[in-house]
């Protein structure tokens, strides 16, 4: 009986994420949305105006994703103490990051090629 009381004990107090706590799957996307407009925020070059429009933004991420801005902040201070998790959510975000941008480049790419002349037949 004893045996059973101590596998119980080992097994069944995993340590995981506090339930209060957003999840690592639905944390990425929003810490990937918020990289996205704080990217955004960085080409505005009147702070004023980059604050009113980053409270407007933040305020959509939160109500995209059914948060508000305690329950991130209590999310992302989790995840900065935890650091293994934390890695884990940014490779994951790096590489949807370097996916958008060649995907960015290859749109670029081909809307900077001209057009080939159409070669008509040389009279005869």
């Amino acid at each position: 009986m004893w045996v059973l009381a101590a596998s119980l004990l080992m097994f069944g107090c995993k340590p995981g994420i506090p339930e209060h706590i957003i999840k690592p799957d639905k944390m990425e996307k929003i810490v990937y949305d918020m990289h996205i407009v704080d990217g955004y925020l960085s080409t505005i070059y009147i702070p004023d105006s980059a604050k009113r429009v980053a409270a407007a933004y933040y305020k959509g991420i939160y109500k995209k994703f059914n948060i508000d801005s305690v329950s991130y902040s209590r999310s992302l201070t989790y995840y900065n103490n935890n650091p293994d998790e934390l890695e884990k959510i940014y490779k994951n975000i790096s590489k949807k990051l370097d996916a958008q941008k060649l995907k960015m480049q290859k749109a670029d790419s081909l809307s900077l090629q001209k057009p080939k002349a159409q070669e008509t037949p040389a009279p005869k």
